[in-house]
């Protein structure tokens, strides 16, 4: 939210220039953060399709010693008629929380596989000060995954990932034969090319000023969090995944353009890949069209 402020029409340029270089790389590393309270994750126990389902609540330390809040939407054991069930971990996106898995919660718990959710270290109500658009977010699912196989009564494991969350889930998935089966839902192939598209629409800087501005906050990252935005590039690590994947984009995504998914699912070479565009932008509501092929992906590759 921007503060309103009286105009000072004798401030230096250079202290404008300096405004916008400090937007700049704040916008990649420390976007708002969602803050929420924990009531707004819903009852501890609940009923679903007539089943009896329950949230536990967990911190898990981090790849780099932050505290990752997560929460885990399981059926009761009573209304299993399977001892174990599949488990999707829903990965939000930069400015998000586990808090936007919320609106997908009903449809995989009436497909009778469960939820784990977590915020992003940086993110909701987690700690850490920056994020780093995938590049330490996946070694923090690591240890998720990590987690959550050693939970009681899980059979297979999915990821479910929203733009940041599904760069992250390509960049680790490569190697852990331990998940199943992936949704990348509006993910960038490659941070530079992003970054330049982003500049073009909004700003229009000339090649040679853009490359220096993006130097200096590609300084700035690395020294900031050890982010070099130079080799964030899913795109390098889309082809080394073997467990089935869908790639899904809104057609009128103004934030990353679904050419990203395009070439992403062009380069990959799983053993089954899918791709699915559906009206709508990068954070619009997602038609229960599209989140019915989700789930129907998910209860194919997870049983």
């Amino acid at each position: 939210m921007e503060k309103n402020t009286k105009k000072d029409n004798n401030k230096p340029p250079e202290n404008n220039i300096s405004f916008s270089y400090e937007s700049l790389w704040k916008s990649i590393i420390r976007p708002p953060r969602d803050n929420y309270n924990i009531k707004d994750l819903g009852p501890y126990s609940f009923m679903c399709k007539k089943k009896n389902y329950s949230r536990k609540d967990f911190n898990i330390l981090g790849f780099n010693g932050n505290i990752l809040k997560c929460s885990f939407f399981e059926m009761d054991e009573i209304d299993r008629q399977e001892l174990s069930l599949p488990v999707i971990i829903y990965l939000h996106g930069n400015a998000g929380s586990r808090i936007d898995s919320l609106k997908y919660v009903r449809i995989i718990l009436e497909n009778e596989i469960n939820l784990f959710c977590f915020d992003f270290a940086g993110c909701g109500l987690s700690e850490g000060e920056y994020i780093s658009l995938g590049f330490h977010e996946k070694e923090d699912l690591k240890i998720v995954v990590d987690f959550v196989s050693k939970l009681p009564y899980v059979s297979s494991i999915g990821l479910w990932g929203h733009s940041m969350g599904a760069a992250t889930a390509i960049l680790y998935s490569a190697n852990d034969e331990r998940i199943k089966c992936i949704c990348a839902d509006s993910s960038f192939s490659d941070f530079n090319v992003l970054a330049k598209e982003m500049v073009n629409k909004n700003i229009k800087l000339p090649n040679f000023i853009y490359s220096t501005a993006i130097a200096f906050v590609r300084k700035t990252i690395i020294k900031k969090n050890g982010l070099d935005i130079y080799n964030l590039k899913p795109i390098d690590e889309v082809d080394k995944i073997k467990t089935p994947i869908m790639f899904v984009h809104g057609v009128k995504d103004k934030l990353i353009d679904m050419q990203h998914s395009v070439k992403l699912f062009e380069k990959c070479e799983a053993t089954s890949k899918i791709v699915n565009f559906f009206e709508g932008g990068h954070n619009t509501k997602r038609d229960k069209i599209i989140v019915k092929k989700i789930m129907e992906f998910f209860k194919t590759y997870l049983n």
